[in-house]
């Protein structure tokens, strides 16, 4: 179990809800210290905790247990279109003008590091 990418994970869907640690542990019935510890992996989560957890921040345990960016695609389009779903078509453009400029990016630097 990797305890730092599911704590990453957990900060993630925490700050897309628009929850601070305090109100996410409130709504779960754990200290915000906790929701912090869990969240740098300073310490193990019980699973009734996961639950609660992921019930609250409305996703599936199986996506923040997913170790695999590969086996999770489909979750982060869901990600995707949650933070578009609030965006003006402006934003919307910024947006995707951005996001190719960065996979372009990528790719040409995949193609640099494999020659």
């Amino acid at each position: 179990m990797d305890y730092v990418l599911l704590g990453q994970k957990i900060r993630a869907a925490r700050i897309a809800a628009g929850l601070s640690q305090e109100q996410l542990a409130e709504m779960v019935g754990l200290t915000s210290q906790h929701i912090s510890h869990t969240e740098v992996a300073s310490t193990k989560i019980s699973l009734p905790s996961l639950i609660k957890i992921a019930n609250a921040l409305h996703t599936s345990v199986d996506r923040l247990l997913s170790d695999s960016i590969h086996d999770s695609k489909s979750y982060l389009m869901d990600d995707v279109q949650a933070i578009f779903s609030d965006c003006d078509p402006d934003e919307m453009y910024v947006m995707l003008e951005a996001a190719n400029a960065v996979k372009k990016s990528i790719r040409v630097r995949k193609l640099k590091r494999a020659d």
